[in-house]
């Protein structure tokens, strides 16, 4: 993986999206960050009471 694009991960809306049993679900994440560099790693949080936490 090219770790160069971690300079281009900005503030906005990211749709995270997830497929189970043949239902696509998606939802809005506001924050999306960078958690380390080696391995290189990004976190979002999402609600587990959320249909995407679940696929």
């Amino acid at each position: 993986m090219d770790n160069r694009i971690f300079y281009k991960l900005s503030y906005g809306l990211y749709v995270v999206s997830s497929v189970k049993d043949k239902v696509f679900n998606g939802q809005i994440a506001n924050t999306v960050f960078q958690i380390s560099s080696e391995p290189a790693t990004i976190a979002i949080s999402i609600n587990r009471n959320n249909l995407t936490h679940e696929s």
